[in-house]
């Protein structure tokens, strides 16, 4: 994405780096929710292969999130920098 460039005209560099703040937050959230129902074993009796890919495709969910907020993280930085 383009980074906003703080500016007279423009929107406060608090109104942009705090909804990135809330945003990361929201993600951690959805990460630790998405934490609590991790595939276990025992919920695939004499079907361990579905467990391993259903785990496999957990953890990508997750790992997706962590990308978003990584993404986030790194706009809000260079907005306190102020870079393009």
């Amino acid at each position: 994405m383009i980074t906003p460039q703080i500016n007279i005209n423009g929107t406060s560099r608090d109104d942009l780096i705090n909804p990135r703040r809330d945003a990361i937050d929201h993600l951690m959230d959805a990460v630790e929710a998405l934490k609590q129902v991790t595939p276990n074993g025992r919920d695939y009796p004499g079907n361990p292969d579905g467990c391993v890919a259903d785990r496999v495709k957990h953890y990508q969910r997750i790992g997706s999130l962590m990308a978003i907020r990584e993404a986030i993280h790194a706009e809000a930085i260079r907005i306190v920098n102020n870079e393009a």
